[in-house]
Formats: C-alpha cells, sequence, structure tokens
C-alpha cells in the first residue's frame, strides 16, 4: 500500500488544477504549485513523481468532475427533452462566461497544446467526451420513447454527440470573444435541431 499523502491532496489538485488551466502545462512548474499551496516539492515528486504525473491526475479529476456535471444539468433540467439541451448549452455559456479571461475549458485546451506529447490526454479526453454523450443520451431515451414508441439507439446516439459537439464549441467560440447574444442564438438553433417527433415530449 502506498503511504498516506502528508498534505491536502484535493487542495493541491484544486490549486494545481488552476494554474495549469490559466497559464498552460508548459508555463506552470512545480514550484508555482508548491508556492501556491505550501506543499514541498518533495512532497509533490514523491506522490506524483514529476510534474506530468501530477497534470494527469489533476486533468483526469477535472474530466470527471466536468462529465459529472454536464449529465447532472441535463437530467434535471424540467420540461421538454428540447428545452432541457437549451438549457445545458445556456448554462455552457453562463459558465464560460464567468471564467478568468474567457479561459476555456481544461480538456479541450489541453488537447490542443499536448494531444502530441501526453496520450494520456487523448485517452482521458475521449472517456470524457464518451461519458458526456452518454449523460445527454440518457436525456433523451425517455423523450424518444414517449414520442416514437421504440427506440432509434444510433439516432439518440447521434443527436447526444452533435450536442456536446455544440457545447465544446460554444466554448472555443467563447474562448474567441464571441458575445453572448451570439452564442445563445446558435444554442437556440442548436436545441431546435432535435427531431420534433420527440424533442418536445415533457419527461415528468
Amino acid at each position: 500500500m502506498g503511504r498516506p499523502r502528508q498534505f491536502d491532496e484535493s487542495g493541491l489538485l484544486d490549486a494545481a488544477t488552476e494554474l495549469f488551466w490559466s497559464h498552460g502545462f508548459d508555463d506552470t512548474s512545480v514550484e508555482d504549485i508548491s508556492r501556491a499551496t505550501g506543499v514541498g516539492n518533495g512532497s509533490v515528486y514523491a506522490a506524483y513523481g514529476n510534474k506530468q504525473g501530477l497534470f494527469l491526475a489533476a486533468f483526469e479529476r477535472y474530466c470527471e468532475r466536468r462529465a459529472r456535471f454536464v449529465r447532472e444539468v441535463v437530467v434535471a433540467a424540467p420540461g421538454s427533452a428540447r428545452v432541457a439541451v437549451r438549457a445545458l448549452l445556456q448554462v455552457i455559456i453562463d459558465d464560460c462566461a464567468a471564467q478568468p479571461d474567457r479561459r476555456g475549458c481544461l480538456m479541450l485546451n489541453s488537447i490542443a497544446q499536448l494531444s502530441g506529447r501526453i496520450p494520456e490526454v487523448v485517452t482521458v479526453s475521449t472517456r470524457t467526451t464518451e461519458a458526456m454523450e452518454q449523460g445527454v443520451a440518457e436525456r433523451l431515451y425517455p423523450a424518444a420513447r414517449l414520442g416514437l414508441g421504440t427506440i432509434d439507439d444510433a439516432a439518440v446516439s447521434a443527436h447526444s454527440a452533435n450536442i456536446v459537439v455544440v457545447a465544446q464549441g460554444l466554448i472555443q467560440l467563447s474562448r474567441l470573444g464571441i458575445a453572448r447574444t451570439r452564442l445563445g442564438e446558435i444554442a437556440d438553433i442548436s436545441s431546435q435541431a432535435l427531431p420534433s417527433a420527440w424533442a418536445d415530449h415533457v419527461v415528468c
């Protein structure tokens, strides 16, 4: 068994996530994280091996939370599937606007910066995207069943994937400084793209 951590691991990973997210992997050092948390370099290296190990621990934790966030928002949204999808996209827009300097999403930023150097980034991001799609599909399946009487798995899966792609696209557009009103218009069009045969059914 590994030795128990002699520091607040959750606090360390929170601080590491913030620094990697705001400054990127290359411009964040273990020393930066040590200064931010008060955890000595030696303790960090003993726990994670190196900066990449620390980054991956923080990255995987961030991605797990992000997938859970998407699922919880869309599943909990009241009303029809169409309304639920619009609510999810609006939460994404609001979250983007609330980020310092519109810094986007740590997962998407890391794919662009690190996928060619750190293969685990692609593995974790693929798994996270699939989990997001599954979360959206969980909300769409009951509506499809009510509207069609049967489930077209391929259609639900494709629409779920499309919604996640739109959400990720909104994040990227936000990073470019696109106005919230424009992002809202894109979200409106995307939510209307769901099949009307089942998208307007209210799931209680």
